[in-house]
C-alpha cells in the first residue's frame, strides 16, 4: 500500500533532518519498524523548501506534487507546517489519494535542547526569545495534531540528540 505520512513537530524538532535520512536509507532500524524495507521513499520537496508562513500560497504545490511522487514512489514524507493544517491539507490530500495510507509522525524534544537548536536555524532571527516561540508553538502543534485524531493515525518519537527516534506513549 502507498503512504503519505506528515511529518509535524515545533521548530527545530528535526522534521527535514528525519524525512531526509529516511530517503537516504541512514535509518535503517525506523525503517524496519515502519515496513518500509525494500520501498521507494521519496520527499515532498516543497515541503522542505517552501517554508515559512508567508509562503502558504505556494505551499499549495504539495496538493499537486504528491500524487505524482507517489506515482514513482512507495512512500512521500512531508514536512508539516501550521499554515498546513490552517488550509486542510492533510486531510485534502487523504480525499485526493483516498487508496493510500494517510499518517503522521509526530516529533518531540524536550525544550531545553530546542532552546540551543533554534538560534543554529538559517530563518530564526529573535535571539534570546526562543521560549516565547516555544510557549505558542507547543499549544499550535498539539491542537493542530487533536483536530486530526479521529481522521490519522499519529505516532510519536523522540528526536532528541539521545532519542534515538524511539516510540513516546502519545497522551
Amino acid at each position: 500500500m502507498k503512504e503519505v505520512v506528515w511529518v509535524f513537530g515545533v521548530s527545530a524538532s528535526g522534521k527535514a533532518t528525519l524525512i531526509n535520512s529516511l530517503v537516504s536509507n541512514k535509518l535503517a532500524k525506523l525503517i524496519k519498524r515502519f515496513g518500509w524495507q525494500n520501498k521507494k521513499i521519496i520527499a515532498c520537496d516543497e515541503s522542505l523548501e517552501l517554508i515559512g508562513g508567508e509562503l502558504d500560497g505556494l505551499r499549495k504545490k504539495i496538493l499537486d506534487t504528491t500524487p505524482k511522487l507517489l506515482d514513482k514512489s512507495d512512500i512521500v514524507l512531508i514536512k508539516w507546517q501550521t499554515v498546513d493544517s490552517i488550509a486542510n491539507r492533510p486531510q485534502r490530500l487523504k480525499k485526493l489519494l483516498p487508496e493510500a495510507r494517510h499518517w503522521i509522525i509526530e516529533l518531540r524534544v524536550g525544550i531545553d535542547e530546542l532552546v540551543g537548536r533554534l538560534p543554529k536555524k538559517e530563518l530564526w532571527t529573535n535571539y534570546g526569545r526562543e521560549k516565547d516561540l516555544y510557549d505558542v508553538e507547543f499549544k499550535v502543534v498539539s491542537e493542530k495534531l487533536s483536530e486530526l485524531s479521529d481522521e490519522f493515525e499519529i505516532i510519536s518519537l523522540n528526536s532528541s540528540s539521545s532519542g534515538s527516534y524511539e516510540l513516546i506513549e502519545r497522551a
